[in-house]
């Protein structure tokens, strides 16, 4: 990953200065700084949108857990149907839980790998239920179906904020993405004019600076404002 990371800061460098941009250093840069951060923005996305799919199929794979057990499973037997029978990506996360244990893991060790892999809040009331009645025993069953109601119930509430934070959620990628595609369409258009603030080390450097990190705070402030935890 570093390296594919360092060889995608090069290449969009390499290309906006050659191609895109006809050998203009400033837009070049920009480029290359938007190969250091899509690497990371992109696997950001897709394990958010991983965990965000494990989350919603994790009531109906406790479903299948309880209907394992009430038809005589054992707690293994049933991670290997749900292994088996679910789709991904929980199929796989259970799949590798069922293997550390056949190969003499024990069952809290594989459970705190699969946390480590999917770091949810739901899936860790599931595991800590799992060990505790592992500890002082109790009808798992009646518990995990307890658990899945209310992950069900939690879900709903998710869904239901998002909906209503969607416009503060836009209003915060509008106001952090505007002024940086303004600038640089204007830098574009206009060169001389915007050469002045990147060529003027004394003024304009800080002021790029300021207005970088206030963009920065802005953007910040109202994504920590939308983002409800429940």
């Amino acid at each position: 990953y570093a390296v594919a990371h360092v060889l995608s800061i090069i290449g969009t460098f390499l290309v906006g200065f050659f191609i895109i941009f006809g050998g203009n250093i400033v837009l070049a840069a920009a480029a290359g700084a938007a190969g250091f951060f899509w690497p990371r923005l992109y696997v950001g996305m897709r394990k958010g949108k991983r965990l965000r799919l494990f989350e919603n199929q994790l009531p109906d794979t406790l479903g299948m857990w309880v209907n394992g057990l009430r038809s005589g499973y054992s707690v293994l037997q049933a991670m290997e149907a749900i292994a088996q029978e679910s789709p991904e990506p929980t199929a796989m996360e259970f799949r590798r839980v069922v293997q550390e244990m056949q190969l003499g893991v024990g069952r809290a060790e594989a459970f705190d790998h699969l946390l480590t892999r999917m770091l949810s809040d739901d899936l860790d009331l599931v595991i800590t239920a799992v060990n505790i009645q592992q500890e002082v025993g109790g009808n798992l069953a009646e518990i995990l179906e307890i658990i899945s109601h209310t992950i069900r119930e939690r879900i709903k509430l998710k869904g239901e904020i998002r909906v209503l934070t969607a416009q503060g959620r836009l209003t915060g990628y509008v106001l952090g993405g505007l002024p940086v595609v303004l600038s640089l369409f204007l830098y574009m258009v206009n060169e001389e004019y915007m050469g002045r603030l990147v060529k003027n080390r004394m003024c304009g450097w800080p002021m790029l600076c300021c207005g970088i990190g206030l963009i920065s705070l802005g953007t910040a402030a109202i994504q920590k404002i939308v983002d409800i935890e429940i």
